[in-house]
């Protein structure tokens, strides 16, 4: 009986650690820390975003001084909005970067157009640089001169060109970028176009048409090979990387404008700023977090192997305990 209840024992402790691994994958709540100390653009269309993300059951703070240690220490993800007024300082970019290599972390950055300056973006960069991303914001803008594509004027882009094998695009077909940039990638050290070239760990989610247009406001080049003034896309809206940091199971989101905002009605569904299309900015919000939030693939297929020795471990006990009993 003392053999039959140590059995007992190890089979409770092994159900406890099942349990465990099973609640850790991905059932929690998440914090989610959003960036105001860096004076972005509209601040005020985020004042809806911490209630937003907490009706989908999402933990938010909002930093409006600076990101730190401690703010991140119990963080999940965070989303970064264009600094426009305030570049990270160093001590910023370390702590953001520690936390990130810590695994398992999620960061979203936003970039926009660079027509409130060329001094943006490379701030903005130099966030993406630190943290290893493969990918990164152009320093430029990209408009839709096709009604079809924009919502009212050049600059109102509509995205309608969705990477459909991706979950984040799923249950959505529109989305407004509203003065945005584009992106490209960086493969072996060199830029190139992420609508075309493949990089490892990385997926497109969003583009522009094939009839939108490259704009150079500020003079300041393109990064993406064969890209000058009035070429035509598609180009990059929204990208993300996976497998990412030292341990490789953080994630990057990077988008060419502050989607998540409530700025002309970006992180809704509903009708677009100018109701010429009906928008799925929410759905599309939502989804991204989810992805976020979600264990990287080889994190996913520990836990599952874990879960399958357990299993069967108590199999092979209880059936051990029958045969006790029967004797």
């Amino acid at each position: 009986m003392k053999r039959l209840a140590s059995l007992f024992v190890l089979f409770a402790l092994l159900f406890s650690m099942v349990a465990s691994a099973s609640a850790q994958d991905g059932t929690e709540a998440h914090k989610v820390v959003l960036d105001l100390a860096h004076e972005t653009r509209h601040a005020g269309d985020f004042e809806n975003v911490p209630e937003k993300l907490e009706a989908m059951g999402y933990t938010v703070e909002v930093v409006t001084d600076e990101i730190t240690a401690d703010v991140l220490s119990d963080a999940d993800m965070i989303l970064i909005p264009v600094p426009m007024g305030v570049s990270y300082s160093e001590a910023e970019l370390n702590a953001l970067e520690t936390w990130f290599d810590s695994g398992n972390k999620a960061v979203w950055i936003a970039g926009d157009s660079d027509f409130d300056g060329a001094d943006y973006i490379p701030a903005t960069n130099t966030i993406l640089q630190k943290l290893g991303s493969h990918i990164m914001l152009e320093n430029n803008s990209v408009e839709e001169p096709d009604e079809a594509y924009n919502d009212g004027a050049a600059y109102r882009v509509v995205a309608s060109n969705w990477n459909s094998a991706h979950p984040i695009t799923e249950g959505v077909a529109y989305e407004t970028f509203h003065g945005p940039t584009f992106l490209y990638g960086v493969k072996d050290g060199n830029p190139v176009n992420l609508y075309t070239e493949s990089i490892d760990n990385v997926d497109w989610i969003a583009a522009s048409s094939d009839s939108s247009v490259a704009v150079d406001a500020q003079l300041t080049g393109f990064k993406t090979p064969g890209v000058e003034a009035g070429s035509n896309g598609p180009f990059v809206l929204m990208a993300v990387e996976e497998r990412a940091g030292a341990d490789e199971s953080s994630k990057i989101v990077v988008s060419a404008e502050a989607i998540f905002s409530s700025y002309k009605n970006m992180n809704m569904d509903g009708p677009s700023e100018k109701e010429n299309f009906t928008i799925d900015g929410g759905t599309l919000l939502e989804n991204t977090l989810a992805w976020m939030g979600q264990e990287s693939e080889e994190e996913s297929s520990n836990t599952m192997l874990y879960l399958g020795i357990g299993v069967v471990v108590i199999i092979i006990i209880v059936g051990a305990a029958y045969a006790m009993m029967k004797k």
